[in-house]
């Protein structure tokens, strides 16, 4: 029998009730400079956002150089993407080595997922590794050569019908 500490955290708590010790820590922000993309009205203090009709996600380039951003959000943000590679592949440009990127987005079977028409795309717990670690996409050159480990990654929610995926992907 294993004695474990009392959790002092929400991941500790599920590490403890799941009986699952790897699930990674979520890591708090670095410091630098941190872009909020499609915020709508979910403005992230000390961030900069990133919207239409000033930035279109589909086509424009992340407005940093190379490896010089620490942080991204994309709250409820990818799922509206079409160009979602071009969009993944942006992060990857601008992100430092270790910069995170956070996303939330619906979780795939849910009725949040599936009631909103301009959902291009649905995410499960393991569409991070089918797009970065998956040897199928070798052979593509825009979906291979990724730089992304996955952090943590959880299914959450409050109710069954809005559930969602939070994700912290870290730039290796």
């Amino acid at each position: 029998m294993t004695e474990w500490e009392r959790p002092a955290t929400f991941i500790e708590m599920l590490r403890l009730g799941t009986d699952r010790p790897h699930i990674p820590d979520w890591e708090p922000d670095l410091p630098g400079l941190t872009y909020n993309l499609g915020p709508g009205n979910k403005l992230i203090k000390d961030s900069t956002p990133l919207d239409l009709p000033m930035w279109n996600a589909e086509v424009n380039q992340i407005p940093a150089p190379d490896g010089t951003v620490s942080n991204i959000y994309a709250l409820h943000f990818l799922e509206h993407i079409h160009n979602l590679f071009h969009v993944l592949r942006e992060c990857q440009r601008v992100l430092i080595t270790g910069g995170h990127l956070n996303v939330v987005v619906p979780y795939w079977n849910t009725e949040i997922a599936f009631s909103d028409p301009d959902h291009k795309h649905f995410f499960s717990e393991e569409t991070w590794r089918r797009i970065f670690d998956n040897p199928y996409y070798e052979k593509d050159r825009e979906h291979s050569g990724w730089e992304f480990r996955v952090g943590c990654n959880i299914i959450a929610g409050i109710v069954e019908r809005n559930k969602v995926l939070v994700t912290q992907i870290i730039r290796t």
